[in-house]
């Protein structure tokens, strides 16, 4: 199972610092790969214009990082590599701040399925594979989309297809016609 973090920021609408006609800001450690690199702006058109929402994503052993530790210590971490991206003056202290901690949901341990090399069809089939009535669904499923939200969207509408088709033949009955009786 590997872990996606997305870290969410609002701040003041009248106090956006970033250019909102770019969907997506890169940023590049000098010291730390993978630290905070790749915010998207959410307050632009075709998503929230004027919300102040700022999200940045942190991937694999950055995510367990993240998710093991504190609001206050994260946030601490985030606003620091935005003043140094936008300098300190022009990034003020957030009115929102949260992230998810998939790797600590007792029903999910990640946020998606990661397949290790070596990693055969077959055995990616019998993870699908129904046991009885239990039909299983979902991106870890999906032998053309795993670890993409389409995947979960695929493989759910083929199970639910699935089991709806047994419903209905279960519930088939024959028809009774009755001859004219008058």
């Amino acid at each position: 199972m590997g872990t996606y973090t997305k870290i969410f920021l609002q701040f003041p609408p009248d106090q956006v610092f970033w250019n909102t006609s770019y969907q997506f800001l890169l940023y590049a450690d000098p010291d730390e790969r993978g630290y905070y690199p790749i915010f998207q702006s959410l307050d632009a058109e075709g998503f929230l214009p004027g919300s102040g929402i700022i999200f940045v994503t942190t991937v694999h052993s950055q995510s367990y990082v993240v998710e093991a530790q504190d609001d206050q210590t994260t946030k601490e971490e985030v606003l620091a590599v935005l003043r140094r991206m936008f300098g300190a003056e022009n990034v003020p202290e957030p009115i929102a701040f949260m992230y998810p901690r998939w790797s600590f949901e007792r029903w999910a341990y990640g946020s998606y399925s990661d397949w290790p090399p070596g990693t055969s069809l077959e055995m990616h089939q019998n993870l699908r594979a129904n046991v009885g009535r239990l039909y299983f669904a979902g991106e870890a499923t999906s032998a053309e989309y795993f670890g993409f939200l389409h995947g979960a969207w695929f493989e759910g509408q083929a199970a639910g297809e699935k089991v709806a088709d047994l419903i209905k033949k279960a519930n088939e009955t024959e028809e009774v016609h009755y001859e004219v009786l008058h």
